[in-house]
């Protein structure tokens, strides 16, 4: 489930969340530094310990540009000689494609201390202690589960998308399928927000919804319209939880299940004259 589902809300986060995804990077980021500082000065931030070689002088900015935008980065200072990350050098570019992904997959299952080692070791960090991998994996955690069960009082959501991935995942030793339920949002300032995501075991009626439940339990409201496909216990948990609003089929759902119907021969052509009539001028 990672690698695909991780490709996948790599490219919607930065799409419709870029605040979050801003957010992570820095804070991370952020960790990482002060991680490799702490090995450097030989204790933490304030920490006394005979141990210290060094300490601390204070910040200086440095933006960073990534696909979510630039990111402001405080990068710690050393009275004894200097410092700088060799990821804002020669490595900008794999550490920035590294850290996102593991923002990604951390959203969708959480991040293990593997993957933080890995991370580090992209961004050209070595030195980093067990503890400080668990630390940082137990923060990222933290961060994506608080986005997760934010409030959502940036409404109303006039326009829902709702889909979901199916995928394989590695659970008690074992690969099952799982399915990723997404749900994405206008939100009252125009911009695209993803709602929520959830991982359950199976898309039926009742795990769409729960999904939707927890949405309207965290202020999902003003919603006038969903797009979905006819998966029919998503459409009965739509019309019991966002009463008043309208549905309408998923064009591209649609499509995928048409060509299912017709020869493999035929499906180039029916492709295409399906496509015409949604491109008609006028009604």
């Amino acid at each position: 489930m990672v690698p695909a589902a991780g490709e996948y809300l790599e490219d919607t986060l930065a799409a419709a969340s870029p605040d979050l995804l801003r957010t992570m990077i820095r804070e991370f980021a952020q960790r990482m530094m002060d991680a490799e500082v702490e090995q450097l000065c030989g204790a933490g931030y304030g920490e006394v310990s005979s141990e210290r070689v060094n300490t601390r002088n204070g910040y200086r900015a440095r933006p960073w540009d990534t696909r979510a935008g630039s990111i402001e980065l405080a990068v710690p200072r050393l009275r004894q000689g200097s410092y700088f990350p060799d990821f804002l050098l020669d490595k900008r570019r794999r550490a920035e494609r590294a850290l996102t992904s593991v923002v990604a997959t951390s959203y969708l299952l959480g991040v293990s201390t593997r993957r933080v080692e890995k991370l580090a070791e992209a961004m050209g960090i070595t030195s980093l202690s067990k503890s400080q991998v668990s630390a940082m994996a137990a923060e990222l955690d933290a961060m994506v589960e608080q986005f997760r069960s934010r409030p959502l009082d940036a409404g109303p959501y006039t326009f829902v998308w709702i889909d979901a991935l199916t995928q394989k995942v590695r659970e008690g030793g074992r690969t099952v399928t799982a399915h990723a339920l997404v749900a994405t949002g206008v939100n009252a300032d125009g911009q695209r927000e993803i709602l929520g995501l959830d991982v359950v075991s199976s898309e039926d009626g009742a795990g769409w919804l729960a999904f939707l439940r927890g949405l309207v339990a965290r202020g999902l409201s003003g919603v006038l319209m969903v797009t979905s496909d006819c998966h029919a216990g998503l459409r009965d948990a739509i019309a019991s939880t966002l009463p008043g609003a309208s549905w309408q089929r998923c064009r591209t759902h649609y499509a995928r299940n048409l060509i299912t119907r017709v020869p493999k021969s035929a499906q180039p052509w029916v492709a295409t004259m399906l496509r015409t009539i949604f491109e008609q001028p006028d009604a």
